[in-house]
Parts: structure tokens; sequence; C-alpha cells
């Protein structure tokens, strides 16, 4: 996806960084508690958003547009950004932090809440910012994508996890926590910004046609069945007037994904809510689906989900906290992380 002129430029204060945790904590989003809309909102900190498995998407309200948050994306979100954060089914952790300390604005005194609710329409770029970190003219900035498919998944989530537990156990500010937290949140955005320069030098040239974007906005409309529709491949790129080639090449451009994974996706994230929301055989969901094979239904599923059909729609059944994003207005209890 190609990367708009950045937004108004981020000017730290021109003094040593004394990196401060504010809250993190792990958000899981059932079919049943998940937000198709976001609403519009802007936090008086930093936030990074990693997306651990399924999909979410964020708004940003300069541009009037949402970006997609699929699994291994990042989302950094400056002070004062006015955006929405929707959870699609799925998990992600959430890291709201200072660059300079800031210990009296308690967390989730961070938040200040719109009222307008806003639906997913997917930019033909990735909105950028330009971070600067000393006197003006000394330093160049670094820039950062509003949303970053980084290269290791895994390490992120690594390196988050142990943020996600000393905040559950309230051990943040104690000195040995603040020398990893310090580490760990100056190595994000090190590492956001060194991934956007290479993904930038990537993309170059290659913006996002708009037949693909006007092809993603046919399948994410509506059926009459209410179960994504199944073209096939070849179909996709008739439909999008473009040859086989270009047509796969341009989709993973837009999406991040081939066309195969998204459709896959769709189909599944569909096949969760139906699991969540009815009584109905996980073979009759399957086969209403397009999976004839209950067998291949069950590895495609965890493979998009992580969890069996069976587990996800047990988990589904029980009793759950709302454990949504604080933006997306989950409760109290939801929003301390569990």
């Amino acid at each position: 996806m190609d990367i708009s002129p950045a937004t108004a430029p981020l000017r730290l204060p021109p003094r040593p960084l004394a990196p401060w945790l504010r809250l993190a904590h792990v958000a899981v989003a059932r079919p049943e508690s998940a937000s198709h809309r976001a609403r519009l909102r802007h936090i008086l900190d930093y936030e990074l958003v990693f997306q651990v498995e399924g999909n979410s998407w964020i708004w940003s309200g300069p541009h009037g547009g949402s970006v997609d948050v699929p699994a291994g994306g990042v989302a950094f979100i400056p002070p004062g950004f006015t955006h929405g954060w929707a959870s699609e089914p799925g998990a992600h952790i959430a890291v709201h932090f200072d660059f300079h300390a800031k210990p009296g604005l308690a967390a989730f005194r961070n938040l200040r809440h719109g009222t307008e609710d806003v639906a997913r329409k997917p930019l033909a770029f990735v909105p950028r910012f330009l971070l600067h970190m000393g006197k003006p003219g000394e330093e160049p900035p670094l820039a950062i994508g509003l949303v970053t498919q980084v290269r290791q998944p895994d390490r992120w989530r690594a390196r988050l996890e142990p943020l996600v537990r000393l905040y559950q156990r309230r051990a943040h500010a104690e000195p040995h926590a603040r020398l990893l937290i310090a580490e760990t949140l100056c190595w994000a955005v090190r590492t956001l910004a060194e991934e956007h320069e290479g993904s930038t030098r990537a993309d170059q040239g290659s913006p996002v046609d708009p037949r693909i974007l006007a092809l993603l906005d046919e399948l994410d409309a509506p059926t009459a069945e209410g179960v994504p529709e199944r073209p096939g491949i070849e179909t996709l790129a008739w439909r999008a007037g473009m040859g086989l080639t270009a047509f796969r090449e341009a989709f993973q451009r837009a999406t991040g994904q081939t066309p195969r994974a998204y459709l896959e996706a769709r189909r599944i994230e569909s096949a969760a809510r139906a699991l969540a929301e009815s009584d109905r055989k996980i073979h009759e969901i399957a086969a209403a689906h397009g999976y004839d094979d209950p067998y291949h239904f069950s590895r495609a599923f965890k493979r998009v989900t992580g969890r069996s059909p069976r587990a996800y729609r047990a988990g589904s059944r029980g009793s759950l906290e709302d454990t949504r994003d604080p933006a997306a207005g989950g409760s109290r209890r939801a929003r301390d992380g569990g």
C-alpha cells in the first residue's frame, strides 16, 4: 500500500527520553462482542497496538478512511490524533506510554471519546507520522506508518507480553521494570521506523489500484445468505478487469494478503460468528461456508483464529468478560486487562 504525505509533525521536547508505561493489556474480541463500527476518539499519550490474531481496522480522522490491521500488524497512535478502532474477531495487545514520564496521568484518564461512529472505508495509502526527537534541524525525523506489517511478529509478541504482566501486577513503576519498559519501547519505535523506511523503498511508485479498492467494496457487501461470496481468483481478476498476474500483485499490495488468504479469512470470520451465535452443527456451518470436508474446515479455522471450531464455540459460550479495547467502550474490568 502506498505511503501518504505525513500528518502534522510530532515534536518531542529536546531532553533525554524517560519512557513511561501507562497501560498494557490484551483485548480479545469474540464474535458476539466484536465491533464492526468504530467510535472516534483521541488520546493524551502514545499507543502501540499489536494484532496477535484475527483482524481489526483503524480509522484515520484527518484522512477520512480506514487502514486494516491484520495479524502481525502494529498500529502507532500519537497524542491528539483523531481515530477509531474497530475490533473484529481476534486479539490484540495495547500499550499506552509516554516518551517522557507523566506518572500523574492515570490509566483510562488518557482517553477522550467523541460521539461519531464510522464504518470501514479502506484508504489507498497508509498515513504516516514524522517524529522529531531533537532540536529543529539537528537530526532527521523518524517516519512511522499508522500501521506497519512487521517482519517478526513472534518477536513482537514476546517483547510486549512482559509489559502486560508487569501492568497486571501493577509493578510497572518499579525501578527494574522501568529499565525493561524503556528498552522495549525504544526498540519498538526504532523497529517501526526501520521497517517503514524499508517498506517505503519497496513500495515507491506502486500506488494501490482503484480497481482493487472497488472490488474490495463489492466483496465486503452483505449477501442475501449472510455468507461471504466465494469467487475463484480468475473470476476476481476478470471482475477487476485485470490479468491474473497483475491482479495478484495489486491485490497483495492493497491488502497485505494473497487473494486466497483474504477470502479465506472473510469466510472464517463469518463462520466464527455462526458458531458463536447459533446452535447449528459444525459440519453444517462448514458446508454453508464452502467447506465440504469438516477436517479441511477445522484446519483452515485454526490457521486463521488459532483455535479449533469446537474450542472456539465452547469459549464463546462460557462466562466471558467484555475484553474489547477501551477505545470501543469496554467495561472497566476489561479495560484493566482482565
